[in-house]
């Protein structure tokens, strides 16, 4: 099978990894031509432009920001989506909106292309190590074909439906289940410091009792000891995923309040220079309301 690969950032750099260590026949292509080389050097083919990397592949996987840049890399100058064959699958990883989702859907189902949505859960360090989770939604023949390349970087491949914005939704639910969690912590961890309580039996607490899933023992750890400079999901992608978060629940007519609350601490931390920080690094914004240096 010919898989293009597109975006390779933190997160798309181990999923491609993984994929080329899988033995598909894989093609690259970044914006910064620099971050291809590593995959060149181990059998990758590579391209200078996103359309030449997409010629006659199977499945397209895009890694990249968010809904503007992969519809511009769809449709933009130069675009991907006029040089895909007939019956190719473009797998989007990138966490985007449901509204999008299915927007793609339908750009693609004119075109002659099909669309399949797979957004991943897991840090980069996950990624490297082929220790995602991925939900697709999409055609089930899209998703069968999509399948084996997903099974190369996670470990749990879970089909949500045929219409992509399902596991758009799901991924968005999930992602602020974490990290309202995440701002709980953080605003535990300042009051108990400001009543000079022992920080390190809550984390033990949090991690041996409270939280089974290893994502929030790490979470509990992180921020009790402060670490935060690793950027695993940085501040300006979290910033961008509450966002979603928050405009979906409104579009189903619910909220997710402690999401605003979340956001505007986003925000406080952008502007105070923390955008490559991880987005836990909230936590020195509920240190800082509370008078904690």
């Amino acid at each position: 099978m010919k898989v293009a690969f597109l975006g390779l950032g933190n997160m798309g750099s181990g999923m491609a990894g993984n994929i080329l260590k899988a033995g598909f026949d894989l093609t690259v292509w970044n914006r910064t031509q620099e971050k291809m080389a590593p995959f060149l050097e181990k059998g990758a083919k590579g391209t200078a432009l996103p359309s030449e990397a997409v010629k006659d592949v199977d499945v397209v996987v895009t890694s990249l920001m968010d809904d503007q840049s992969i519809l511009d890399l769809l449709q933009g100058d130069g675009g991907v989506l006029a040089a895909m064959k007939p019956g190719s699958v473009h797998l989007c990883v990138t966490t985007i909106s449901p509204k999008c989702a299915d927007q793609l859907a339908a750009i693609h189902s004119e075109h002659g292309s099909r669309f399949v949505a797979g957004p991943v859960l897991g840090r980069p360090d996950a990624a490297a190590d082929g220790d995602l989770m991925t939900l697709l939604a999409g055609d089930k023949e899209a998703i069968d074909l999509a399948t084996p390349v997903c099974e190369s970087y996670a470990r749990a491949v879970i089909p949500v439906g045929e219409r992509p914005s399902v596991a758009s939704t799901m991924k968005l639910c999930l992602n602020y289940s974490v990290i309202s969690i995440i701002e709980m912590m953080g605003e535990v961890y300042a009051c108990a410091e400001k009543a000079g309580l022992n920080l390190d039996m809550l984390k033990k607490f949090y991690q041996d009792q409270i939280f089974a899933h290893p994502v929030l023992k790490m979470y509990a750890g992180k921020l009790r000891d402060r670490t935060f400079d690793d950027g695993g999901f940085k501040m300006t992608g979290g910033l961008k995923d509450v966002t979603l978060m928050l405009e979906a629940a409104e579009s189903f007519g619910a909220k997710f309040e402690i999401g605003s609350i979340i956001e505007k601490k986003m925000q406080t931390a952008l502007d105070q220079g923390m955008a490559s920080k991880d987005w836990s690094a909230i936590a020195e914004i509920s240190r800082q309301q509370a008078g904690l240096d």
